[in-house]
């Protein structure tokens, strides 16, 4: 069975964002688990439907976040967040034509783990970075 990690180079020293990450991976786990467990396209979508929840929940939190400290990257952060909120809605219609299948399974590694690692170590590491320059440190005081 596929599964999606949360490592230590993950870690951004911002307790909200870190858990917020952990919770869209156990969810991306579960969507893996409800895949292959063969209980069908009605399991895959309530998952599916946790996730797509839980992603908007998460990218509003970092969005207010950024912009309590100016953040010079938001429009160019926010795009991106927008984009994959598509490619998280767009995984119903997929489910729906291919069903919870091997080939969905490995969709959802493509657009959704791979980009969410992706996208962790790269643009939100950079804005938490940035912020933890600004803050001297102090990460889980940024709200």
């Amino acid at each position: 069975m596929k599964e999606a990690v949360f490592y230590q180079a993950l870690m951004s020293g911002n307790t909200m964002v870190d858990d917020q990450h952990k919770q869209l991976i156990d969810a991306i786990n579960k969507l893996y688990r409800a895949i292959e467990s063969g209980t069908g396209v009605e399991e895959a979508k309530k998952t599916l439907d946790f996730l797509a929840e839980y992603t908007t929940f998460h990218f509003g939190c970092e969005e207010a976040l950024m912009k309590s400290k100016k953040y010079p990257l938001y429009t160019q952060h926010k795009k991106v967040h927008d984009a994959f909120i598509e490619t998280v809605n767009g995984l119903y219609e997929v489910l729906g034509k291919k069903g919870a299948n091997e080939e969905f399974e490995q969709i959802v590694e493509k657009e959704v783990t791979d980009w969410l690692i992706n996208h962790i170590q790269g643009m939100d590491m950079q804005m938490t970075d940035w912020i933890k320059v600004r803050t001297n440190g102090m990460m889980d005081n940024m709200l």
